[in-house]
């Protein structure tokens, strides 16, 4: 570069700065106009509320709402979300109609196709239809109170709206329907499981393929139907259709007064849920109208999912019930026709275009709709129906506003009788020290199969015929143990429950579980504190269960990971390096095991998993597969393949501990938009933040098999109700209450989560007003 060019490139660089700053100062200028109030009292007049309210701020930022009636409470929820969380409720809305690339770009044209191809839209216009009055009236007054904000602030309701130049549409209430269809979604994993059963049967074969998921001949017999299974894995561009299981779950349990230091019950729940910035929940408090509730709410919707009221706290999991099913379709040359019971029938065909930001030309997405549900896949000759839940049945909003003022932990179970889906495991306890476990949703009968692998679609007797009531699903109401606990565990297996009340799921592992379980029966002094260190435990029962199926070898061994292993304690804590060797040397040994099978069949993830290599050890599934197939001539046994890992990982030299591998960033949705969108995104976001645990630990910290150890799910918030002393109870978020990237509480939770330290939830009247940093006064 010549002399004569740098004045000219200062002055670029200087030029650009400046605008940079300039642009980021017009943003937090007109941006910082919507945003709540942080100190001291401010006073708004708000049309279309009915009388005046008051909202108070808590030092998390927490808001407490004080309104005359119920329909003012949703209004002031509705207008609260506006300002704290719009553009991730833009996000969900969009998602749920397939319109993020009108936003966004043609970055999301395929999402956009795949969300219209499960008429996810129109599922929520179906659930609008069937409303009750109740529902309707909280969902026009929620969106009622979003709209004031909108038509007061516009694009500058929330600063990426501003950025992005996006004035947003008004909000209807099929938009909140939506958003709680998206968040079904996203919590069944069926269908990629199905899917992933079916290439494994088609590729492996019979024989090895039931051994692998643990089948009796006699399950195996009932369960395979006589259907072609698809041999084509899941193409994330090309299918309509979601991965398989992550190992995403949740925990909650109930503690029976005997058990407790206090004399009163306990309510404990951590949802564990993918990482988002801002967070998944949105803190809330709802006073006037006959309710007085608190807790977690769905930015976009009204009402508390999980919290607790003046009689009751609650919390949930997901049962992991089957609630897809795949059938393979037998279709004429065009695919415009399908062959059922003998005949022909014509297949919908639904046209729609996609507007994409950016591009002149509309995308056309074209669903074909078969006598099951929506084609989510159609290449290489195979053709896949979906079947879910979600298309039947009313909306579950009416159920969790129905909770909010229920009396008692049976009025809560009995507020999700009319819903089939989603399917959770209730888990609540009372002021009248009663505690309850109830299974809610409702189970697909199945006359043929299980709903286990791709069904065939050309007979219709392997489509559902309706679903059970839900008096047909597990319940338990106070146990002599004295306490309950679900983890998605298996029910049956473990013994909760009778077999005679069994339902096909995705099951997690129960180590989460039988960890939960033999604490809480260690003890009789439960309390807040106890209990919130419960759910920041980080010891691994499967380490223990592999490491004493490893300890022949790794005493034959005796190389420097064998030897740390063999002194470790099993704690995933985010400071152990032995964690992290363990956690490696389970991806070597799985990827030893099974990795050369798939890579033979083109597949490119192992065939063992870690459950499934613990069978391997335990001598559960045959001894072949610890032979390399890529050594012609040669056997491998188990001593090869263990004796080769370990020589391996004695090789990396790995000193860095877990929490150096193992961390969870914070991305805001900018993080990976071109120019000042990128820019402000990586401002936004925050992390990597070390964190312990694992997928099995009680603190669940999610990481993927794709990018280990990348955490790609964490616990969404931790709860602890002391029911009837309710200002002695808790609740963390993991970043902050706030969607506002230059609010104080965007990320002021974020240190207390991931350390495990509690935030105070304060419910009565003077505990409110002693924790409050500002007051909104809205009025009509």
């Amino acid at each position: 570069m010549s002399r004569r060019s740098w004045p000219v490139l200062l002055f670029v660089v200087a030029g650009a700065v400046v605008l940079s700053v300039a642009l980021l100062a017009h943003v937090r200028f007109w941006a910082a106009r919507s945003r709540v109030p942080e100190r001291g009292e401010v006073a708004e007049l708000v049309e279309g509320l009915s009388g005046p309210a008051r909202v108070v701020f808590d030092a998390s930022g927490i808001p407490h709402v004080e309104a005359g009636s119920r329909e003012d409470l949703w209004f002031v929820q509705g207008y609260l979300h506006a300002r704290e969380r719009f553009f991730q409720m833009e996000l969900g809305r969009r998602m749920a109609a397939g319109r993020l690339a009108e936003l966004v770009g043609r970055s999301a044209v395929n999402l956009d196709r795949k969300t219209r191809t499960w008429r996810l839209a129109t599922i929520a216009q179906q659930q609008q239809r069937t409303l009750e009055p109740g529902e309707r009236s909280a969902l026009e007054a929620y969106a009622r109170g979003v709209n004031a904000a909108l038509s007061r602030w516009g694009r500058w309701v929330a600063p990426e709206l501003g950025i992005l130049a996006v004035t947003p549409e008004p909000w209807r209430p099929v938009d909140s329907l939506g958003i709680g269809v998206v968040f079904q979604l996203g919590v069944t994993f069926a269908m990629g499981e199905e899917l992933k059963r079916g290439v494994e049967l088609a590729r492996l074969g019979r024989e090895d393929a039931v051994a692998l998921w643990g089948w009796t001949p006699e399950e195996a017999r009932r369960w395979i139907p006589p259907a072609e299974p698809p041999r084509l894995p899941l193409d994330r561009e090309t299918d309509a259709m979601t991965g398989g299981l992550s190992g995403v779950g949740s925990n909650n349990w109930a503690i029976a007064p005997r058990r407790t230091a206090t004399g009163r019950a306990l309510l404990a729940n951590d949802p564990h849920l993918g990482v988002q910035m801002p967070g998944t929940w949105y803190g809330i408090h709802l006073r006037g109208g006959g309710l007085d509730v608190t807790g977690a709410s769905i930015p976009g919707a009204p009402g508390v999912m999980i919290g607790h009221n003046r009689n009751v706290a609650w919390g949930f999991t997901m049962t992991m019930l089957d609630d897809q099913d795949l059938y393979r379709l037998s279709v004429d040359r065009d695919h415009s026709r399908e062959f059922v019971d003998g005949r022909w029938r014509p297949l919908q065909t639904i046209r729609e275009q996609i507007v994409v930001r950016g591009r002149s030309e509309p995308v056309t997405v074209t669903v074909r709709m078969s006598h099951v549900g929506p084609v989510v896949r159609d290449r290489g000759g195979e053709v896949l129906a979906l079947a879910w839940s979600a298309a039947s049945g009313p909306t579950a909003l009416g159920a969790f506003l129905r909770m909010d003022g229920a009396a008692s932990v049976q009025e809560l179970a009995a507020a999700w009788e009319p819903v089939i889906g989603p399917s959770m495991n209730l888990v609540a306890a009372d002021v009248g020290g009663h505690i309850l476990h109830q299974v809610v949703g409702r189970v697909p009968i199945r006359e043929r199969g299980a709903g286990r692998l791709p069904s065939p679609g050309e007979d219709s007797r392997w489509v559902w015929k309706g679903f059970r009531p839900m008096a047909a699903n597990p319940s338990r109401i106070d146990p002599p143990e004295g306490f309950l606990a679900t983890a998605n565990h298996d029910l049956f297996a473990e013994g909760d429950v009778p077999r005679d009340r069994w339902f096909p799921a995705e099951f997690a592992s129960p180590w989460r579980y039988r960890r939960i379980r033999q604490q809480l029966a260690s003890r009789a002094d439960w309390d807040v504190g106890s209990c919130l260190a419960l759910q920041n435990d980080v010891v691994s029962g499967r380490a223990h269960a592999v490491l004493g199926l490893l300890l022949p070898d790794l005493r034959r061994h005796g190389g420097p990971t064998a030897s740390a292993l063999l002194t470790w304690d099993g704690t995933m804590g985010p400071s152990s390096v032995a964690a992290h060797l363990f956690s490696r040397t389970m991806v070597e040994l799985c990827r030893a095991a099974g990795g050369d099978e798939a890579g033979r069949l083109g597949l490119r993830k192992t065939f063992i998993t870690p459950r499934r290599l613990l069978w391997l050890l335990a001598g559960a599934l045959p001894a072949h597969w610890w032979d390399d197939v890529n050594t012609p001539g040669r056997v491998e046994t188990r001593r090869d393949i263990v004796d080769s890992v370990l020589d391996r990982m004695d090789g990396l030299h790995l000193g860095e501990p877990w929490g150096g591998v193992h961390g969870v960033r914070f991305a805001h949705p900018f993080s990976d938009a071109p120019v000042v969108g990128r820019l402000l995104g990586r401002a936004w976001s925050r992390g990597p933040v070390p964190v312990g645990g694992s997928g099995v630990t009680v603190n669940g910290e999610y990481w993927s098999w794709a990018c280990p150890f990348h955490v790609t799910a964490i616990p969404s918030m931790r709860f602890v109700a002391d029911v009837g002393a309710w200002d002695r109870s808790i609740m963390v978020l993991p970043v902050g209450n706030s969607g506002r990237p230059w609010s104080p509480h965007y990320d002021d939770q974020l240190q207390r989560w991931a350390e495990g330290r509690p935030a105070a939830m304060p419910f009565s009247a003077a505990a409110v007003e002693a924790s409050a940093r500002a007051v909104l006064v809205v009025a009509p």
